[in-house]
């Protein structure tokens, strides 16, 4: 199947939202509510989530394997996504809210146990998710097309939080201020951001039953599942060259941006000094930037191939996300709180634009070089490829996070600290801490540069196997 229905390719969309909502809440919200909210320490928060994602590193792919060999009536990949909503759910509204008096050791194994859970229940839905996505079509720019979608609808889900957060969640007053420093809020936001999540993975899932008929049908032939399998799985696919580039070179920069996203909210809140408002307009300008590089994919893919936006897009989203806290630290940065929230929106829109360039293209390589697998190795393993493809994206929340708690320790950031108190050397330490980073987006731009699937490539592998 080349060419799929817009209705179908908006119902597929809808199903990233529990992606993009967990990545809101992961990357703004839960090191801060745990660390100066909860007062659990950067270190246990950081590691709490870390944890997690020696959970995913088995997860991930084992998912991504079961359901490429997954045999019933409703293909490979619903059933998983239907038996992972509702925990979805539940776990997520459980990792925000937990039961008072716990103490520090008692909230860092809740965080540890709720953040296993709920990135498990997330797996089970989103492989299989984006596994189906590139099923749905095997054309070169369709593919494209189909993950810039998924990505808008994403954004949409974003949006709606955002909105809800900064409007109706975290409003701040004259006697609360900074609202996201205290936990009254948490309950109605962990509560409406897991019914949203809980509603659009169900409208995808059910959308996209139609699909089934003209889906694969390789599972036939599939070898039966076991964890001896899965690892060889991923042996295979790391033998392929354009998947190692673009797995370690992406986990590698992942950790960058995790390191960046956890921080976010400390960033703002008090090394900028920002108020609610500017904190919303800032996420808006993230938005907004994601929209209109989406807008610009198409083109940027025929003019300079997928390889080319990538690495444009890490490139100037690294500079967006590290120059404005170097200028500040050089004192090159404007005083005046309104020239620096232009500088900040500035920023996260160019930002943002940038790092959609790169995630949708990064998604569309996948399908590619699931099709070069198949050629190689005469079976498809969509599952397998996206399973640990999405297992280096995770390391953005998880390593990331972890990073981000020692940096907090390491700098002797308090806990419980309010906007404008912490001391200056804590915070320029912080700051230089946060721009160092940047190396690691080097060495991942390194990694990933011997990627090689070009369009001509791509289209000799389709022609091959349209032959066989």
């Amino acid at each position: 199947m080349k060419q799929v229905s817009t209705p179908l390719k908006l119902l597929f969309g809808a199903g990233q939202a529990a992606e993009s909502v967990k990545n809101f809440a992961f990357g703004n919200l839960l090191l801060l509510y745990y660390n100066q909210v909860l007062g659990v320490s950067g270190s246990l928060s950081g590691l709490a989530i870390a944890i997690a994602l020696t959970f995913d590193a088995v997860s991930d792919p084992a998912v991504g394997s079961l359901s490429d060999g997954f045999r019933h009536r409703y293909g490979r990949r619903h059933l998983f996504m239907f038996a992972s909503i509702l925990p979805m759910g539940l776990t997520f509204f459980a990792l925000f809210w937990p039961p008072e008096g716990l103490g520090e050791f008692g909230l860092f194994i809740w965080l540890t146990v709720f953040a296993v859970l709920c990135r498990t229940a997330l797996t089970f839905f989103h492989v299989p998710y984006l596994a189906l996505g590139a099923e749905m079509s095997s054309d070169y720019q369709e593919r494209t097309i189909i993950a810039a979608v998924r990505q808008a609808a994403g954004m949409a889900a974003t949006l709606l939080l955002v909105v809800l957060t900064w409007n109706v969640i975290m409003v701040a007053t004259p006697d609360t201020p900074s609202p996201q420093l205290t936990r009254e809020p948490y309950f109605e936001f962990a509560l409406v951001s897991a019914v949203l999540m809980v509603v659009l993975m169900l409208v995808s899932t059910l959308g996209t039953l139609p699909l089934l008929p003209k889906l694969s049908r390789t599972a036939e032939d599939h070898p039966p599942f076991t964890l001896r399998r899965i690892y060889r799985d991923i042996y295979d696919a790391l033998q392929n060259r354009a998947f190692f580039a673009l797995f370690w070179g992406s986990l590698i920069f992942a950790i960058f941006m995790g390191v960046h996203s956890g921080l976010a909210m400390h960033t703002k809140t008090f090394f900028w000094v920002l108020d609610t408002e500017s904190i919303e307009y800032i996420q808006y300008a993230g938005i907004i930037g994601g929209l209109l590089g989406l807008a610009l994919l198409g083109p940027f893919h025929r003019w300079l191939d997928k390889r080319m936006t990538l690495i444009i897009g890490v490139v100037t989203y690294t500079a967006a996300a590290t120059l404005p806290v170097a200028a500040k630290l050089l004192d090159l940065a404007p005083e005046d709180p309104m020239a620096v929230r232009t500088l900040l929106i500035i920023a996260q829109l160019i930002g943002f634009a940038a790092i959609v360039h790169a995630a949708v293209s990064g998604i569309s390589m996948m399908g590619d070089i699931a099709d070069e697998h198949e050629l190689l190795h005469g079976r498809r393993q969509e599952g397998v490829y996206f399973g640990s493809h999405n297992f280096a994206l995770k390391c953005t929340t998880a390593v990331g996070s972890f990073a981000a708690g020692i940096i907090l320790d390491v700098v002797g950031f308090p806990t419980n600290a309010q906007p404008g108190e912490v001391p200056g050397d804590v915070l320029w330490n912080y700051g230089l801490a946060s721009v160092a980073t940047v190396a690691m987006a080097g060495v991942g731009l390194w990694i990933f540069w011997p990627y090689d699937m070009s369009r001509k490539r791509h289209a000799e592998i389709r022609r091959r196997l349209s032959e066989r």
